[in-house]
């Protein structure tokens, strides 16, 4: 990359992040960070300041706060036999959808201080899909409109995806606390659909072997170690996952997470990135007994304690892009106390997997790539599947105007050694569209 985001002093720097991709090559310059901890602020801020003069971007107290955001628009046509099992829970008939909507508050309390949250609005749970006594049926969260003569309308909700408030203790540590991203990687952190070079995110994203994000206190920087060369950092200190109850720890145990990345910025740049993960996730109820009056305790169901280690890279130079992740996940449970239902596998299981993309920005703003896959999924395991899924992507992403980008892309997928007559036994294959913009 010749030039990124304009250098900014303090907390206004965190605003320029992986979206600043989407602007002019005349707008850019380098970026402050890398992205395992620059774009822990903000997808699409650089997007709203490309207007603004190099030396004029050092946000003043009192300041009023920034208001954007990302969306997209898919279809999705499956290309499998109509007797297909994976058609019980992906859509059976070619589908438009809205996949995102997500709102950035972004407002800088003062000097040193600033509070970002990230919302993504949905239509869950209306349509969202439950498991009954063997059947796949949609759920429905109609409600009577009182200002409409109580006439029913589907009622949808918001997920939080991230909440924090940042001191910036120095020009290279700053201090976040409240619902972050778990600096892993390059696609958790840099999820803004305008950013995403595919339509979809790999399977091992969505596995979930790091959890997505963390309610807590994390220390986040950069600092230049040589001429070129520049050492990123992270240290996490939170509840760990967040897929049960995002704002209560259900046991005394932190989960603690570590990031170290090098950024060589010559001859294009080139990232190298690991990120530790290690946490204790429970599930459990509370009750009320009697013994010489009212007492409480707590039943636990089920109890396990997991390591992670994820590694990733990235190279860009000129048009060219190549990314690649892999991580490592071990998880292994109380003895007394296993998860009751885990589609017949053995919970305590080692999961692995990666993926591998590239592609070239040609003239007119056009990238083909290819992405490579091989992963786990916690939902297939949930059925049973143990094997991993292999995947091979082809794709084009097209950017009209910098705010604006289509993609297309054919996905087929199969099982490396399954067994006939299961659910691996039958691949996977389909097309994928989407428009996706950024405001």
């Amino acid at each position: 990359m010749n030039a990124s985001c304009p250098k900014r002093p303090l907390a206004a720097a965190a605003a320029c992040s992986a979206l600043c991709l989407l602007l002019p090559a005349p707008a850019r310059a380098q970026s402050d960070s890398d992205s395992g901890a620059s774009t822990l602020d903000g997808d699409p801020a650089a997007l709203v300041l490309q207007d603004e003069q190099p030396g004029a971007a050092q946000a003043l107290e009192g300041e009023p706060m920034k208001i954007y955001g990302f969306g997209d628009i898919g279809y999705r046509h499956m290309l499998v036999p109509e007797d297909s099992p994976w058609l019980v829970y992906l859509n059976r008939h070619p589908s438009f959808f809205v996949g995102h909507l997500n709102f950035y508050f972004d407002a800088q309390l003062a000097e040193r201080w600033r509070a970002l949250a990230e919302v993504r609005f949905t239509y869950l749970p209306q349509g969202g899909w439950r498991t009954n006594e063997g059947r796949v049926e949609y759920g429905n969260s109609d409600s009577a409109d009182y200002a409409d003569f109580t006439r029913d309308r589907a009622v949808g909700g918001l997920m939080i995806e991230r909440a924090t408030i940042d001191y910036v203790a120095f020009p290279f540590l700053t201090i976040q606390a409240g619902q972050f991203l778990t600096p892993y990687g390059i696609w958790n952190v840099d999820h803004g659909s305008p950013v995403i070079i595919g339509v979809t995110p790999p399977f091992i994203i969505g596995a979930k072997l790091l959890p997505p994000a963390q309610v807590g206190l994390l220390a986040h920087g950069s600092s230049g170690v040589a001429r070129d060369l520049e050492l990123g950092y992270a240290l996490g200190l939170a509840n760990g996952r967040t897929d049960l109850i995002p704002y209560e720890d259900l046991d005394s145990n932190k989960a603690l997470t570590l990031r170290l990345s090098l950024t060589l910025r010559k001859f294009g740049e080139l990232q190298l990135g690991s990120t530790f993960y290690a946490g204790r996730t429970t599930d459990n109820y509370r009750q009320i007994y009697f013994d010489s009056g009212p007492k409480s305790r707590e039943v636990v169901k089920y109890q396990y304690d997991e390591r992670s280690l994820a590694f990733d890279l990235r190279f860009t130079h000129a048009g060219f892009h190549l990314q690649a992740e892999a991580i490592v996940n071990e998880r292994k449970f109380d003895d007394d106390l296993r998860a009751p239902l885990n589609g017949g596998l053995e919970p305590d299981r080692r999961n692995a997997g990666g993926y591998a993309l590239t592609g070239y920005r040609l003239p007119l703003e056009i990238m083909p790539y290819v992405k490579g896959e091989y992963s786990p999924d916690r939902a297939l395991q949930a059925l049973g599947v143990d094997e991993n899924v292999a995947l091979f992507t082809g794709g084009i992403n097209f950017r009209p105007v910098p705010r604006v980008v289509f993609k297309g892309e054919y996905t087929y997928g199969f099982f490396p050694g399954a067994e006939p007559g299961g659910f691996a036994a039958n691949d996977l294959a389909g097309l994928d569209f989407q428009v996706a913009w950024a405001f």
